[in-house]
């Protein structure tokens, strides 16, 4: 169990129907329906009564909605802007290092008592075991003993330098491309850029900064977020490549510090702005 699933039994118990819960939270009914019974399995008992009318919790749903929402208020409370003091230590990849130390800068700003230690890596820390207490991942493993917060999907496509991206012969198939060495060549939207017909990969690296790098350097195309591709080109628009998913995970000892909820909620708030 983990806060994705809390966060749909919450939603069921104040709209008191899985098509009003599931509107509310952007969701197919049916989906809904589904994530809750795998919830009510993976405990072992009812939490919602289906009727005619609407849902009614059992009580062992209505004990976990009272805990949730104690949870969900702790976690919403803004602390006092003055007086936090606290080091937050941070993991993410370096695709995140741009939203993740844009919030670290406003945040130390206004709690200079506050200090903030970003480890960027692609490996996915023990964040159970208390070796972080902020991580932001692209893949949920579904920790029991983990919160994890969606946030909004990285975008994805094909952007090169002008000069390049203005050719008037390119072609998916001879633009020269930048491509990413195993095992991030598997990732969804680079296999779909394969598929797509953009085939011609010249030089592969080993991170997205090098990448990024090359492309503004005018050696190649290659599959970039919108969000880096500040001053590229879009040569190929009509390509539509899958995002990526984007969580924020914390433990809920975290959580319960003033300093690193108010930290969360700066970071929360960057990765949501434009």
């Amino acid at each position: 169990m983990n806060w994705d699933d809390l966060r749909l039994l919450l939603a069921v118990a104040r709209r008191g129907s899985f098509l009003r819960a599931g509107e509310a939270l952007g969701m197919a009914a049916s989906t809904l329906l589904r994530r809750i019974t795998q919830l009510e399995t993976g405990i072992g008992a009812a939490l919602v009564e289906r009727a005619a009318d609407g849902t009614r919790l059992t009580a062992r749903g209505a004990a976990l909605v009272q805990a949730a929402q104690d949870f969900e208020s702790a976690l919403t409370q803004t602390p006092e802007a003055t007086g936090l003091s606290g080091r937050v230590r941070v993991t993410a990849g370096e695709g995140f290092v741009g939203p993740v130390t844009d919030a670290a800068s406003a945040f130390t700003r206004q709690h200079p008592g506050c200090t903030v230690d970003f480890t960027v890596t692609p490996d996915l820390v023990k964040l159970s075991q208390g070796a972080s207490d902020v991580a932001i991942r692209t893949l949920h493993q579904g920790e029991p003993s983990l919160i994890y917060q969606r946030l909004p999907d990285v975008g994805f496509g094909i952007f090169a330098a002008r000069e390049m991206a203005l050719q008037p012969d390119a072609a998916p198939e001879t633009i020269p491309m930048i491509g990413l060495l195993p095992p991030m060549d598997q990732l969804p939207h680079m296999k779909a850029a394969l598929a797509a017909g953009f085939i011609n990969t010249r030089i592969r690296v080993s991170s997205f900064a090098a990448q990024l790098a090359a492309v503004r350097q005018g050696h190649g195309a290659a599959v970039i977020p919108g969000a880096l591709a500040t001053g590229l080109a879009e040569p190929f628009p009509e390509v539509v490549l899958p995002g990526l998913q984007v969580f924020l995970v914390n433990r809920p000892q975290a959580l319960r510090q003033p300093h690193i909820r108010a930290f969360v909620e700066v970071l929360k708030h960057r990765f949501a702005s434009p």
